[in-house]
């Protein structure tokens, strides 16, 4: 009795998905393997061919919330997460688990200048691992609005103007040799 509960059940999956990726897979453009519509299994559909349309309606990325202190300063993928007190009676209550953040002033080896920043201690780790805060800036993902998108645009901005008058330095040497 219960495995023929489960087989309808699992029939009913099989149906379900088979019906989903006929669906994405009647779309214009939108890529999901033929082998993959019979099968019932979610895990069959490719990330990689779900991803790589960008007209399929099933292949559209969550993007994380970001509070807008995390926005402001260099927080590293950091934020306000929320959960439990739990004490010893197991009555549970609401709090909020901050990040470690401070204001500090870090130096730009580009810009020859301390710049102060808002900073999360995991921030300063990974500054660090970078070699130095003009590299983190370049490379971070993280770095997307606020103190450190500001900064890294400066950065950029003088990277230029030091290779514009290096060109020109290096034609002037050319010009008079």
């Amino acid at each position: 009795m219960l495995s023929s509960m489960l087989l309808s059940g699992f029939s009913r999956l099989a149906v379900s998905q088979v019906a989903r990726t006929t669906s994405a897979a009647a779309q214009p453009g939108c890529l999901v393997a033929a082998s993959s519509a019979v099968s019932p299994f979610p895990s069959a559909v490719s990330g990689a061919d779900a991803s790589s349309s960008p007209s399929c309606s099933h292949s559209q990325q969550q993007v994380r919330f970001r509070s807008n202190r995390s926005r402001r300063g260099l927080y590293n993928g950091k934020d306000i997460r929320s959960g439990n007190n739990v004490p010893f009676s197991m009555k549970k209550t609401k709090r909020k688990f901050k990040p470690n953040v401070f204001k500090k002033s870090v130096y730009s080896e580009t810009l020859d200048e301390m710049v102060r920043f808002h900073l999360t201690a995991s921030a300063l780790r990974s500054i660090d691992k970078a070699g130095g805060l003009d590299s983190y800036l370049l490379t971070s993902r993280h770095v997307t609005s606020g103190e450190g998108l500001a900064t890294k645009e400066r950065i950029l901005r003088k990277m230029a103007a030091n290779a514009k008058k290096a060109v020109e330095n290096d034609a002037a040497v050319s010009g008079g040799a």
